[in-house]
């Protein structure tokens, strides 16, 4: 345990120490079982597949593919039951940039398509090491535009595409919109719905008082992160350390949602800050007692999907306008 944390185990929820005691118990039963020896990304995978149980059914999910730079990228598309309108959500997910995909977040992409009413679509981008920074936003971008262009495909408005992400995935769309604003390409993107990311900051109040064994994210691991992600020489780039982009104008409107005991919750609140310094739209909602990653355990947390229909009610609001 890093010097100096906050007590966490004192301040969580009973619904998230409920969790928590649930997925130490399911570590030590992978162990008993012998799945001790699986990867990074496998052992990612099996945390999150009870979470994923279940959900809100949809009318159809199914897998499209987009060409870029020689190759194919897979995505999921959710498309809820009794759609009233053609809007849609590209969603990245988390997972520090080296694990996840659509599957691990299939729980959050149900919800979030069904509580926004929206076709959700779920990119699975090159993971790090072995691709690092800026290929992933170019992918997303990519995929974006696939969307614009050929949005009767998928029967959605090509004018009216938001932008949502948990963590990394965060980062990645606040990244992708400010690429696109920046070569004049942000016509068709109508909101961000921005969860818990990390968008530039090194070191910070909450960065020293929070992250743990719980979470996983202690300031070490989250430099770790970040150097597999991107190389040295990238490490002040202004779109992989978007404070020293310029946030203060031509950005959509923005929800950001927090955690109060996440290690990231000072990423978040900056962000917020500097948008509505300049007049920019923006929501900033912050949740007490849940650690980072809630919005996973929406089976046994009612947090979790209050959370999404926090983001919902926003999105419906100002993708309307």
């Amino acid at each position: 345990m890093e010097k100096n944390k906050a007590n966490i185990l004192s301040r969580v929820s009973p619904e998230m120490k409920k969790v928590m005691d649930f997925e130490e118990r399911q570590r030590k039963d992978r162990i008993r079982s012998g799945e001790e020896n699986l990867t990074d990304r496998e052992a990612y995978e099996a945390s999150r597949s009870f979470f994923n149980e279940g959900g809100p059914v949809m009318e159809r999910v199914e897998e499209i593919l987009v060409d870029y730079e020689g190759r194919r990228i897979s995505c999921t598309l959710y498309d809820p039951v009794n759609r009233p309108h053609n809007k849609a959500i590209l969603f990245i997910h988390g997972g520090g940039f080296v694990v996840g995909s659509p599957k691990t977040h299939d729980g959050i992409q149900r919800r979030l398509a069904q509580l926004t009413e929206a076709v959700v679509i779920s990119i699975d981008y090159s993971l790090a090491p072995e691709v690092k920074f800026p290929v992933q936003i170019y992918e997303c971008a990519a995929v974006l535009q696939h969307l614009k262009d050929h949005g009767a495909r998928y029967g959605i408005d090509s004018g009216n595409i938001s932008l949502a992400g948990d963590s990394a995935g965060a980062y990645l769309s606040l990244a992708t919109a400010v690429y696109l604003r920046d070569r004049g390409e942000t016509d068709a993107i109508r909101s961000l719905l921005l969860f818990y990311g990390s968008y530039g900051l090194q070191d910070s109040r909450s960065m020293r008082l929070y992250g743990n064994e719980y979470d996983g994210l202690t300031l070490s691991a989250l430099h770790s992160y970040s150097t597999l992600f991107c190389d040295e020489k990238d490490r002040e780039h202004p779109l992989r350390n978007l404070f020293l982009s310029d946030l203060t104008y031509g950005l959509p409107p923005a929800f950001i949602l927090s955690c109060t005991l996440d290690p990231l919750a000072d990423d978040s609140s900056l962000l917020y800050e500097i948008l509505k310094e300049h007049d920019l739209q923006a929501e900033y909602v912050e949740y007490d007692g849940v650690l980072h990653g809630f919005l996973h355990y929406s089976r046994m947390m009612k947090d979790s999907e209050k959370a999404i229909r926090d983001a919902a009610t926003f999105y419906k609001k100002v993708s309307s306008e």
